[in-house]
């Protein structure tokens, strides 16, 4: 086999490869980059849910004897560290937000129940 022909296949495969791979990270880059950014942010959103419902049902476990408030503040330390160990960064206002509806969905599910049913509950 001829070495010449060898060597010009080679070249045309690799051009063909470098041209494809400059068109695709053009035309389709910018749009893959930000479907990656929104895939992150949905999952980084399903984290700080799951997450602030365990905080939930950790500080109602843990503090049921302290009142409301002071669970809510329990539940919103240990969502501050847990979010804080994994690198993500939320805002106070945003945890608070997080931590509440995370409370009614413990509630709907069953996870906890209300401050008033368990006080109606205590003998």
């Amino acid at each position: 086999m001829n070495v010449d022909l060898l060597l010009i296949g080679l070249y045309v495969i690799v051009f063909g490869v470098i041209v494809v791979t400059t068109y695709l990270t053009r035309n389709f880059g910018p749009a893959a980059m930000d479907y990656m950014k929104t895939v992150t942010t949905e999952q980084e959103r399903q984290t700080v849910g799951n997450l602030a419902l365990s905080a939930v049902v950790y500080a109602r476990n843990r503090y049921g004897h302290l009142s409301g408030d002071e669970q809510f503040e329990m539940a919103l330390k240990h969502l501050g560290k847990t979010l804080e160990n994994k690198g993500i960064l939320r805002s106070k206002e945003e945890m608070k937000s997080v931590i509440e509806f995370a409370y009614e969905e413990a509630k709907k599910k069953g996870l906890i129940a209300s401050l008033k049913e368990s006080v109606r509950k205590t003998p």
